[in-house]
This record gives C-alpha cells, sequence and structure tokens, in this order.
C-alpha cells in the first residue's frame, strides 16, 4: 500500500519540474486534464498568500522574502485574472502603480531567463 497523498505527489511533481528545470530540460504540458477551474487557481493563490503572511506574522519567513514570493504570486494571479485597479497605488503615479509593479516583477523574470537560457 502506498503513502503517497495528494500533497506529497504534487510536492514531488513541483520538485521534479525544479530538477528538470535545473538539467535545462522542458517536460512537455500534458492535455488540459479538465479538473482546475479558474476559480480553483484564484482559491490557490489566495490560500497560499495566507499561509505565506500568516508565517511572515510568525516570524518564520523574513519579509524581504516574503515579498518576493508575494510579487510570485500576484504575477501568477493577474495571469489568471487580472488584479483590481485602484487598490494600491504608488505615491504620484499617474499610471496604475500595480501595472509598474507587474511589468517590473516580469521583466526581471525574462532577463533572468534570458541569462540562462532556461524556461520553467
Amino acid at each position: 500500500m502506498s503513502n503517497t497523498t495528494p500533497g506529497n505527489r504534487l510536492y514531488g511533481m513541483m520538485q521534479a519540474l525544479m530538477a528538470a528545470f535545473a538539467h535545462d530540460e522542458d517536460p512537455p504540458s500534458a492535455e488540459d486534464r479538465g479538473v482546475v477551474s479558474e476559480q480553483d487557481a484564484l482559491d490557490a493563490v489566495l490560500h497560499l498568500a495566507g499561509f505565506l503572511d500568516a508565517h511572515v506574522e510568525a516570524g518564520r519567513i523574513a519579509a524581504e522574502d516574503a515579498e518576493h514570493m508575494a510579487s510570485m504570486l500576484m504575477v501568477i494571479r493577474e495571469r489568471i485574472r487580472p488584479l483590481p485597479v485602484g487598490l494600491m497605488e504608488r505615491r504620484g503615479s499617474e499610471t496604475d502603480g500595480v501595472t509598474l509593479d507587474l511589468q517590473e516583477m516580469v521583466e526581471g523574470l525574462r532577463t533572468a531567463r534570458e541569462e540562462s537560457g532556461r524556461q520553467g
């Protein structure tokens, strides 16, 4: 009998993807499984954000690390469903501050991808 749980198997999938990335491999994606809805993905992002925030508040994750993790989550959230306008603005900016922030984060990801020659 196997002790594999869904969380254990999906954690293993994450590790396998990271290992493939480290070896310059790009495993092909499966066909859409028809399992995860847009709302499911949004719920997962918020669940992870809440978990992250709780660990910051408890002092288990450094605020700077959490800021980076949260920024990556917001990039994912933006792709699933665009973030609201006006919740967080840069002072004195006439442009939506979140747009500028997302652009900065994505440019960093793209630069890292180009420099490494790897895709995630």
